[in-house]
């Protein structure tokens, strides 16, 4: 079968839950089915718990035959900053770093991980994403073994930046990325990233952020001057949110083609709500 007219399974691997989205191949790009599955465990579920609540949704037939895009939470990934410097001469190097600065991270014993590079070859310092090799691996085994073929596999951090990165101006900036379960806060300086924080998100967003802002800018040392905060948060409701004295908030929507894991999660979010 051509792969135009393959169905494409858009996957989504949350903190606390698994988003499935299945979307016709073909001209007309519909959506045939849609889950979102909470996992039975606290919001920070484990990786095998997800995989293992994966594995039995995808036993169904509705899920199985087509080709997957595969989006995982920042819950799921270690993240990094690698500086630049003058001394790397390509991207192989730039990669080496990054794998050092996750070894320094996880230490001699972490798991072994696949690394990513946000901006390679970009000169300036960027976020590294490390995906844990047996996570991934089993991911790929149980795909297979429904008949879905893995096409794309996407940090949720670097894939939300990159959906809306059009509409942040200037270079000095706080970057919130909420999803169910977990807050990111990422700052950027200069054109450089310089810090990122994460914490769990088990009280409504409005609560959150501002200490959380507070919290990273005193941990960090942001200057003062950095006076805007841009939101993101598909699937998480944003109602009152508010980023603190001396700060303006500025809450971000997908402006390009509705991504069928955004929309997935903002019914569920307002079927939770009425709940």
């Amino acid at each position: 079968m051509l792969r135009l007219f393959r169905d494409t399974l858009h996957i989504g691997l949350y903190a606390d839950r698994i988003v499935l989205v299945r979307v016709a191949g073909g001209l007309s790009r519909r959506t045939e089915h849609t889950t979102v599955r909470v996992s039975g465990g606290a919001p920070a579920a484990s990786a095998a718990a997800i995989l293992d609540l994966l594995q039995q949704l995808l036993k169904e037939p509705r899920w199985q035959g087509a080709d997957a895009r595969v989006q995982l939470s920042n819950a799921l990934v270690y993240y990094a900053i690698v500086p630049a410097s003058a001394q790397l001469l390509g991207a192989a190097d730039e990669v080496a770093l990054a794998q050092l600065k996750f070894r320094q991270m996880l230490g001699a014993g972490g798991a072994a991980c696949e690394v990513r590079l946000g901006n390679l070859l970009s000169g300036a310092d960027q976020i590294a994403a490390a995906l844990d090799t047996a996570f991934v691996e089993r991911l790929r085994h149980l795909l297979q073994a429904a008949d879905v073929r893995l096409c794309a596999l996407e940090p949720l951090l670097m894939r939300a930046f990159n959906r809306v990165r059009r509409q942040l101006a200037g270079d000095d900036f706080w970057f919130a990325l909420a999803e169910p379960g977990l807050l990111l806060l990422a700052h950027r300086q200069g054109g450089n990233w310089v810090s990122l924080a994460a914490s769990a998100l088990q009280e409504p967003l409005a609560h959150l952020l501002p200490a959380q802002l507070q919290e990273a800018r005193l941990m960090g040392g942001a200057s003062a001057d950095v006076q805007r905060v841009y939101v993101y948060a598909p699937g998480v409701d944003c109602s009152g949110c508010v980023s603190g004295p001396g700060m303006d908030l500025v809450q971000l929507t997908d402006l390009r083609r509705p991504d069928p894991l955004t929309a997935a999660q903002t019914r569920g979010a307002a079927l939770e709500a009425l709940t």
